[in-house]
């Protein structure tokens, strides 16, 4: 079968949510089935449990035989903007220069974590993204016994600000995605990743925002602080805009909403 008439299969995974599309290809592409899992005793320090429910969706054939992409959540990353170099590197080259800016704010323990970066004109700053090597090998191991061939693997904070950005202002501004249980925000400044911070959310997560709101008027680089502007799944957007009406809590659109992995972020399993 030619590769362009595979069906596609796209996958959020996070420690305590898995969810699952499959989309049938042809003339029209459109969602033939989609399913998902609340993952029991999930939790961001071990991502086992998702990943086993993720193995029990699999199994049924309904998920097999198909090109795959995957979202991973963002707890299980780390993430740093890489400064522009001074002298022109090539791809080797700034992978060495990521992976030394990215010792240097989480130390050693990521040496044999597989590194991404995005791309980006010569002489500007770069985000470089940390996956787990043996995280990345269990997935590609579930996925091949799926008969599931992937073709993409991405961060939620990168999935999230690429569906949103047409509504973000030139200038100043923090973007923020949150899921149940953790948060990552990055500060863009006429279009540019400056920086970027990940946290995880207590029971009372409208803090975490707070804390964000106050960093961000401290580090603004332009007169008046960068609005916060939030993607969060309905039932969070609702809290949040009661405790925190100030923000911006980003309402998605039709055209958003039938993105396969933007609407995977969005849904709240029960």
């Amino acid at each position: 079968m030619s590769p362009q008439w595979r069906d596609e299969v796209v996958a959020y995974i996070a420690p305590r949510r898995v969810a699952l599309v499959r989309i049938g290809r042809g003339l029209r592409p459109r969602v033939v089935a989609s399913a998902e899992s609340v993952v029991s005793g999930g939790h961001a320090g071990d991502p086992r449990p998702a990943f086993a429910a993720l193995a029990e969706l699999l199994a049924d054939s309904l998920w097999q035989d198909a090109s795959a992409r995957v979202v991973l959540a963002d707890p299980w990353l780390r993430y740093g903007i890489v400064p522009a170099p001074a002298v022109r590197l090539d791809a080797d080259g700034r992978l060495s220069h990521a992976r030394y800016v990215l010792a240097d704010a989480f130390g050693d323990t990521l040496a044999d974590w597989s590194i991404t970066l995005t791309d980006v004109p010569p002489g500007r700053p770069y985000l470089a993204c940390a996956t787990p090597a043996p995280l990345r090998l269990e997935l590609e191991d579930l996925l091949a016994a799926a008969r599931l061939r992937l073709t993409s693997l991405q961060p939620q904070v990168i999935v999230a600000f690429n569906a949103w950005r047409h509504r973000l202002p030139a200038g100043e501004s923090w973007f923020v995605t949150l899921d149940e249980g953790s948060l990552a925000a990055v500060q863009v400044i006429d279009g540019e990743w400056r920086r970027v911070h990940t946290a995880r959310l207590s029971s009372d997560w409208t803090v975490e925002l707070q804390r964000l709101r106050a960093f961000g008027r401290y580090t603004e680089s332009q007169s008046g602080a960068g609005q916060l502007f939030v993607d969060a799944p309905l039932s969070m957007r609702a809290e949040g805009r009661a405790a925190l009406p100030e923000l911006d809590w980003l309402e998605p659109d039709a055209r958003l909403e039938r993105l396969p992995e933007f609407s995977l972020l969005q849904r709240v399993v029960a």
